[in-house]
């Protein structure tokens, strides 16, 4: 008999008391039991073939990217084999970073993703095979929506799984829909050696970071641990009225015994901007090329233009082994987030770049000069899931069997206030804004969207190992409800669908892995004034790709389709025929091609690393912003995107290790007709990282770098819904320096 694949790792964290009540009010997802997958359990004499293989990715990285990979229904894998492309940062690429937020972190490493907010906004997410995923649909340790709501703290991340491609039927479908990706993120727990680290960085001129990582674990066999995360960043950045507070906390307890694991996690994340959200609105309705971008230091709001977002979250986790072939895991948490502060458009009037504060309206069709409008933002998140896996042989043929229920609950309440004087910014020149004073604004009083989404669902699923291990093929799917329930309008509407999932990995040896899906995503349907919503839009994935180890090489490459089902934004009339808001009309079709590789040369001394993505994002037949059918390029969707990196572990300065950064962004769209485009452009950075033995035994490490090494003046594009392109100036060369004492 084979050894049990549930002895062989670690099984995450709960506590069991969860479910007592769970039946009516919260299930969901939490990151699977620790498990091998069957390649990695097969017969003895295949164990040191397929170790090969088995830690492929970390040994290429240097350790920045984890071999384990929680893929949600289908449990923790072996990343080199999986069936879908999935990458998972480790908790030391965030330290040898320092980013200032996941986003920016993830962006700059990965070429099939970009970043949206990050550090120059205060909204934040990515762009995934060219498709939105915003930081609130995200997942803490398995559980859906638990991150942040409007931003993407770093200091409790111990890693951050990016899993490309559609994903309703491994991860669950977000309340609100979610394309094209998910990001899981797991917590820092004490390691068992413990750590203790004291930080201080400053970033730019005087934006100052203390920080404080302190883990410890505790007990005969350490089963107990506690690790506390805090973080504090306050002063100016490199732009121009421009400033941000931060403050981040987080700790996590845990217990790990034979049979059984829990944790608990809280977090607290508050950051605070004066001088943000410089958004160039609506750029596909201009009607010219936007003009060049000024200098990175450039603001084109004032300093009173100020934003904050406020994340308070807990969580519970465990994972329990019942018997050798079976493991349970749950999880249940609730987060409490809130975005308030004042924020206008922006409208550019001619090349010459003058502008001032305008937004379109698509009701009237016309431009209007629109002042700032205070807000109050605030949403409530409660997700849990109940999982269990198990193992079974059939003949030849050995099973690896999944089952969970999950469900996340969400509610929005938007509210608003009365914009300021329109006039004050008007007559103003990017290359030379001359911002008005602070005025008088008025109270939030004006209630807005007032929603609760509901999103229960249930999974199940099957990976076959087939010709000794040779060939896996997963079958199954999800079972999905949507809720949603409309306050102001005093009504409710639901729909459900069946997601089916298809995943084949063929592993001919262990050095070498063939794998394709088809995979879907769902969204929800439209709600009509009956109160009736229709079937959920279903977005539909299929990828083939390849992984192979070379040694000290590992090279990757993939090819994919995904088609997304575009809508109306609102009820009317086109050629003589009525349509509802929200009521599905044409698509959206990605194809791409995603190549990387990734070394770990000279005796493990140089590192280098590069990736290339090409896309071709098309609209066909799809409702514009304005109410259209058009068919054309998708605008703000870079062709070309390539991102290399390098680091060299320096045998003159022992300790000292040099590194580098390429990113390049190819040319994109203003407009789908692509009358006018965006500039291409490539960003530099450049650092090194000195590590040094103290007396005491001690180790002062000593981090510094800068971004935009050569200046570069760009336009960072964004996009929204239907057609709608926007644009913040990009950031300009920032200095950071930041040293760690570990004691």
């Amino acid at each position: 008999m084979k050894p049990s694949p549930f002895r062989q790792g670690r099984l995450s964290l709960l506590l069991t008391l969860l479910f007592a009540s769970a039946a009516t009010n919260a299930w969901a997802q939490e990151q699977s039991a620790d498990t091998e997958n069957s390649a990695d359990t097969a017969a003895i004499e295949n164990i040191t073939v397929r170790a090969k293989a088995a830690k492929a990715i970390s040994e290429a990285t240097n350790s920045y990217q984890r071999d384990r990979v929680n893929l949600g229904l289908l449990g923790r894998q072996n990343a080199f084999n999986t069936p879908i492309t999935v990458v998972n940062y480790d908790e030391k690429a965030f330290a040898d970073k320092q980013p200032r937020n996941m986003v920016d972190a993830i962006a700059k490493t990965d070429a099939s993703v970009m970043a949206f907010g990050g550090e120059s906004n205060t909204l934040q997410g990515l762009y995934v095979r060219g498709l939105q995923l915003d930081a609130r649909q995200f997942s803490v340790n398995g559980l859906a929506g638990m991150y942040s709501a409007y931003s993407s703290p770093t200091s409790n991340v111990g890693a951050a799984q990016l899993i490309k491609g559609a994903s309703s039927a491994t991860v669950g479908m977000d309340p609100e829909g979610a394309v094209g990706a998910a990001v899981n993120i797991e917590t820092k727990k004490a390691p068992d050696e413990g750590v203790y680290n004291l930080g201080l960085g400053v970033f730019g001129k005087n934006r100052w970071q203390p920080s404080i990582d302190i883990g410890h674990r505790f007990g005969e066999d350490k089963q107990f641990g506690v690790r506390f995360n805090g973080k504090y960043r306050d002063g100016d950045t490199m732009r121009r009225h421009n400033s941000e507070k931060t403050s981040e906390a987080s700790i996590n307890l845990d217990y790990r015994g034979e049979q059984f694991q829990a944790s608990v996690d809280a977090a607290y994340h508050k950051r605070d901007t004066q001088g943000g959200r410089a958004r160039v609105h609506d750029i596909q309705l201009h009607g010219f090329k936007l003009p060049a971008a000024p200098d990175g230091k450039t603001n084109l709001v004032p300093a009173w233009q100020r934003q904050a977002n406020e994340d308070k979250t807990v969580q519970f986790t465990f994972d329990w082994l019942p018997s050798d072939w079976v493991a349970v895991s749950g999880g249940v948490g609730h987060m409490e987030s809130r975005y308030w502060g004042n924020f206008s458009q922006i409208q550019i009037l001619d090349t010459a770049g003058n502008y001032r504060n305008g937004n379109y309206n698509a009701n009237r069709g016309r431009w209007q000069v629109q002042g700032a409008q205070p807000i109050d933002f605030r949403s409530r998140t409660t997700s849990a899931n109940l999982k269990a896996r198990g193992y079974f042989q059939t003949g030849p043929v050995s099973h690896n069997w999944s089952a969970a229920f999950d469900y996340v609950k969400r509610s929005r309440d938007h509210d608003s206030g009365t914009r300021v004087d329109s006039n004050l910014m008007t007559g103003l020149n990017i290359y030379n804004p001359k911002l008005p004073s602070t005025p008088k604004l008025a109270p939030v009083d004006t209630q807005g969207v007032d929603v609760t989404y509901a999103a229960p669902s249930l999974a199940i699923a099957d990976t076959l190992g087939l010709m000794d291990e040779k060939l896996r093929v997963t079958l199954g799917g999800r079972f999905q409800w949507i809720k949603q329930t409309d306050h102001n309008a005093k009504q409710s509407a639901s729909a459900n669908r069946f997601s089916p999932m298809l995943a084949v990995a063929w592993i001919p040896r262990s050095d070498w892995v063939v794998y394709g899906n088809y995979l879907e995503d769902l969204e929800p349907g439209a709600v009509d004034d009956d109160g009736n919503m229709s079937q959920p839009r279903v977005s539909k994935q299929m990828e083939l790709g390849v992984r192979k180890n070379w040694g000290n090489v590992v090279t990757t490459a993939n090819v994919y389709q995904i088609t997304r089902p575009t809508y109306w934004r609102a009820a009317g009339t086109y050629n003589g025929v009525a349509h509802i808001a929200g009521e599905s009309q044409g698509k959206e079709r990605n194809r791409g091609i995603e190549l990387n590789a990734y070394a770990n040369l000279l005796d493990k001394t140089l590192r280098p690393s590069i990736g290339v993505s090409y896309i071709k994002h098309d609209l066909i037949n799809s409702p514009s912003f304005t109410g259209e059918l058009i068919s054309g390029t998708q605008v703000s969707s870079p062709r070309m995107i390539a991102k290399a990196g390098i680091e060299w572990d320096t045998p003159f300065a022992k300790g000292l290790t040099l590194n580098a950064g390429v990113q390049h962004y190819g040319r994109s769209y203003q407009d789908h007709a692509k009358t006018h485009a965006f500039s291409s452009y490539t960003l530099v950075d450049a650092g090194a990282k000195y590590a040094v033995k103290m007396r005491n035994g001690n180790t002062l490490t000593l981090r510094g770098g800068v971004d935009n090494l050569f200046n570069k003046k760009y336009w960072e594009v964004q996009r929204g819904q239907y057609d709608r392109s926007f644009a913040l100036v990009g950031l300009p060369r920032t200095f950071w320096l930041k040293a760690d004492y570990n004691f």
